[in-house]
Parts: structure tokens; C-alpha cells; sequence
């Protein structure tokens, strides 16, 4: 377990996050810039000045921690494109791909409090950069902090370009989504953008492909609306009740960053990432003749590795957080990579989950079978078994902290007296059972241990939630 200063700049498992004015300011800002300044300028060839993207999302202060920190950059004679508003993760990953920039970096803090704010570092696939990259930045971090000081910093002219993602995303877009099958089907879409940067993208896709679709809260809002910025059920309770006054077929969601889903069917049920992302990787398959493997997560749904096992495909499984999963992705003959924290990607130019993609491509699937997505999940579990999956979090403390190190390099617990048939330690200690799973694991992101279980019952998944909380607690 990696000790971590509190003051100190880390990356998780998510980036980098830290309360604004205390933990986050704009020193520290200036200092993070200056060392990835350095980190960039000692990877470039000779005679070629680095290029990055400095994007931010729709939190108080995110467009001016950008600017300042673009500001530096270019003192340190790196050019800087810098989006003329907010943009999506997804746009900001083809734009970096696409015009061959070495990377960069937003200012985000995705669904923590409004009070925070944080930094996400993105590699030349416009991916997540791997702990690889991060330890190093962190590394120059420490090695500038004692003697660094903060003062006006003004840009060097001409070396800041600010720039629009939305036409080329959208162009992209169209490639991969069949928009007249959508439209033909008459399927009404109703979107929540929730205050974030999928506004005018995800709504402005379907409207330009002549689709039936009203968006709700498709405006910057630091506050959110007095909500998280998240997917959740809790959060999209509004959208929920309005796919349902409004006979809306389907209900579409984006986070702040526009790079997770959230998805309301017909009847205004929430649906989980693990129980639609099983059915949309089977109609990518059979419907879309999508070929390569399946990449996911360490705790998403065995459904996955059903559909793929059915199929003919092979799934191979990366550590939490999607930074894993996206840079296997680009390694291997793989067509799509998911995670269960409503993240998924489809392997294309953009190796990073996309939510504004995953959610449109639910639409399409819908309307290719002219069925309501109650419907088609509905018969989707009648072929394959369902799988119940929950998740609880525990606070960390020393003794939890002991107990899961012994987890770790001890003998296996006994939990309930199930047959354990394999452990697994890709992240955390993962115990599989007949049908059956318990994963328990720090958090790369917050201080708490997670708990995962998945079975063939709630009952019995609740049942393990009970015993992983019990091992540790």
C-alpha cells in the first residue's frame, strides 16, 4: 500500500483531486504545470517543440486554472490548445490523436463535491496516462516544490491557440452511429447533460440527425444543480420521471466529463452499466459484425465473459480504472473495453471511455430492434443468467488497513464456508466461487477500501457484501 502525503500532488486511480483553496490552489497549479513542462521537454525529439490540449470542465475556476496553467506551458515553449469552451473527454481524445499531439491534461474532479477540483493527465492516444507516466510527474513535482515560486505568469504570444473539438467529434460521430436507424424507427430521446461538457454534443448529435430529442439541464452550472455531476440512479431521478411523462423511449446520460453513461428504459428504470453493457456488447457482435476480443475491468459483471464465451471471443481483464483498460485496448485486436462504473469504449480513434458513444449506440440498439429496452433486456436475461452485483465502501483506518495487508500475504479467510476455487490479485484480492464473486480493494481515489460481490441472487450477493465487509472491517 502506497503511503500518501495529503498535501502532496498523486495521482489515483482517477487523476489527481484535492479540495479547492486549500489542498487544490493555483500555486499548485502552476507547479504542476511547470513539471509537466519538464516532463514533456525530456521526452521531445530534437527540433520539435511538444504540443498538448489544456482542457476543463464546468467547475468554479477549472477555465481559469487552464488558462494559468496554459500560461506556463507556453513560457516553457510548449504549445497549447486550449478548447474556446469546455469540452468533453472524448472530443479532447480525438483532437489529440488526430492532430498528433504529445497529450495533456483537463481540470476536472468528475463527481466529487463541488468544493473540489483535480487533474486528469492523457497520453499521446488521448488515454489516461498509465502510474508509468504519473510517478514521474509526480517525482519532478516534489523535486521543484521546495524552491518553486509562484508569480505572474503571462503567456508567450502566439504559442496559446484556442480551438472548437465539437465539429471534428461530431463528424466522428456519424461515422459510428447509424443516426437513420434511430430516426426511421421514430424513437424519442430524452437527454440529461447534467450541467457538464456533453452539453450541445450529445443533444446536438440527435438534433442534427433529425432525431426526436429534448435535452434538461444543458447549461454550465458550477453548483450542478445541487447535485453530483454523477450517473446515478439518485442523480438522474428528474430525467427518470420525465422519460416517463414525456413517453420518451429511452433516457440518455453524460457525467461532467462526458465520458460515463447513464441510461433510463422506457418505463423509467434505472438501468446499470452491468446489465446493458452485456446486451450491447452481444448486438456489437451480431448485429454491428464487430470482430476482436473484449477487454473489462476487474469488477465488472461475468456477464461480460457469457456473451463473449457464446460468441467465440476472448476477455481479457485489466486492474480497476479505465486508464488499464484503455491502454490494452490500443495494444490489442480488441472491439470494445468496459469497466462497471458506466464507463465503456469502442475501439476506434478513441481508446478512452466515450459515454456520449456508449449511450448513443444504446439508442441505435434500441431502435434496430424496435423494441423497448425493457424488453430487449428482458429477453436478453432469459438466454444468459442474471447476475445481481453490488457495491459498498468502507472508511479507511489503521486497523482496516491491517487487516487487508494480512488478506493480502496470509492464508485465504473463510467466507461463509464457500468452496473458494481461485484468488486473484491483478488488484486487491479478488475470491471466485461456483458462479460467484467477492473483490475487496483500496481505492485509488478516496480514502475508503471498495467491496464488490456478484452472484446469481441478490440475496447471496448481499450475503457476500455482508462477509467482505466482516473480513476487514
Amino acid at each position: 500500500m502506497r503511503k500518501v502525503n495529503q498535501s502532496a500532488i498523486v495521482f489515483g486511480t482517477d487523476g489527481w483531486r484535492a479540495r479547492m483553496g486549500s489542498g487544490f490552489t493555483f500555486r499548485k497549479v502552476r507547479l504542476f504545470a511547470q513539471a509537466y513542462a519538464h516532463f514533456l521537454q525530456q521526452r521531445q525529439s530534437r527540433g520539435h517543440e511538444p504540443a498538448v490540449v489544456v482542457n476543463y470542465d464546468t467547475r468554479f475556476l477549472s477555465r481559469e486554472f487552464a488558462r494559468a496553467a496554459a500560461n506556463i506551458l507556453s513560457r516553457n515553449r510548449i504549445r497549447v490548445w486550449l478548447p474556446e469552451r469546455d469540452a468533453p473527454y472524448p472530443a479532447i481524445a480525438l483532437a489529440i490523436v488526430r492532430n498528433e499531439l504529445q497529450g495533456g491534461f483537463s481540470f476536472t474532479a468528475s463527481f466529487n463535491p463541488l468544493v473540489d477540483n483535480g487533474i486528469k493527465v492523457f497520453n499521446a492516444r488521448g488515454a489516461p496516462a498509465l502510474p508509468s507516466q504519473t510517478l514521474l510527474l509526480e517525482r519532478e513535482i516534489a523535486r521543484l516544490e521546495a524552491e518553486f515560486v509562484c508569480k505572474p505568469q503571462y503567456g508567450r504570444p502566439g504559442w496559446v491557440t484556442t480551438f472548437d473539438p465539437r465539429p471534428a467529434y461530431l463528424k466522428y460521430l456519424s461515422a459510428q452511429v447509424r443516426g437513420e436507424c434511430i430516426r426511421s424507427a421514430g424513437v424519442k430521446v430524452l437527454v440529461d447533460n447534467l450541467y457538464g461538457t456533453a452539453r450541445d454534443y450529445l443533444d446536438r448529435f440527435l438534433n442534427d440527425q433529425g432525431i426526436d430529442a429534448q435535452a434538461i439541464h444543458n447549461f454550465a452550472d458550477a453548483n450542478f444543480g445541487n447535485i453530483l455531476p454523477s450517473c446515478s440512479g439518485l442523480n438522474l431521478e428528474e430525467l427518470s420521471r420525465l422519460v416517463v411523462e414525456r413517453k420518451a423511449a429511452v433516457g440518455l446520460a453524460c457525467d461532467i466529463d462526458g465520458d460515463r453513461f447513464g441510461i433510463i428504459d422506457e418505463r423509467g428504470r434505472y438501468v446499470a452499466a452491468d446489465q446493458v453493457l452485456p446486451a450491447l456488447i452481444e448486438y456489437l457482435i451480431t448485429v454491428r459484425l464487430r470482430s476482436g476480443d473484449v477487454i473489462k475491468s476487474l469488477a465488472t459483471t461475468d456477464a461480460v465473459d457469457a456473451v463473449a464465451a457464446r460468441h467465440s471471443r476472448r476477455v481479457l481483464t485489466t486492474p480497476v480504472g479505465f486508464k488499464y483498460v484503455a491502454d490494452l485496448l490500443a495494444q490489442k485486436r480488441a472491439f470494445i473495453g468496459v469497466e462497471s462504473t458506466n464507463g465503456a469504449a469502442v475501439n476506434g480513434e478513441i481508446v478512452g471511455k466515450d459515454g456520449i458513444l456508449s449511450s448513443l449506440l444504446i439508442a441505435e440498439m434500441v431502435a434496430h430492434h424496435r423494441t423497448p429496452l425493457g424488453d430487449i433486456l428482458d429477453h436478453f436475461w432469459h438466454r444468459f443468467n442474471r447476475r445481481y452485483k453490488r457495491e459498498i465502501q468502507l472508511a479507511k483506518t489503521i486497523a482496516r488497513k491491517k487487516r487487508f495487508a494480512g488478506l493480502l500475504h496470509g492464508a485465504p479467510p473463510d467466507v461463509g464456508g464457500r468452496r473458494i476455487l481461485h484468488v486473484q490479485l491483478l488488484d486487491g484480492i479478488k475470491f471466485i466461487f461456483e458462479n460467484a464473486w467477492l473483490l475487496l480493494r483500496e481505492s485509488g481515489t478516496r480514502s475508503v477500501f471498495r467491496i464488490y460481490a456478484e452472484s446469481g441472487s441478490a440475496a447471496e450477493t448481499g450475503e457476500l457484501i455482508r462477509w467482505g465487509r466482516d473480513i476487514i472491517a
